[in-house]
């Protein structure tokens, strides 16, 4: 086949020549730990993940208190003056 038939054939399909589909037939991925190391080390990148999640959501919160703060100082400088 040449070149020009396998385009030919990528615009007449919509897809390459060589493009096989997948086989239906085959098992879903098994994502459960298979051993206790596995699960020990799955539940302390959770718990470490968790954990982080709630020390960035603290740093907004500060974040957001010192930007009102300073906010609230131009605010008030600039109304005394």
């Amino acid at each position: 086949m040449t070149t020009t038939d396998r385009f030919r054939e990528q615009l007449i399909i919509g897809r390459p020549a060589h493009h096989h589909d997948p086989p239906g037939d085959h098992d879903p991925l098994d994502l459960r730990p298979a051993t206790a190391f596995e699960a020990i080390t799955r539940h302390m990148v959770e718990s470490l993940t968790e954990e982080l999640r709630e020390i960035k959501s603290r740093l907004n919160g500060l974040i957001f208190m010192m930007v009102g703060a300073i906010l609230l100082e131009i605010v008030s400088r600039m109304m005394a003056a």
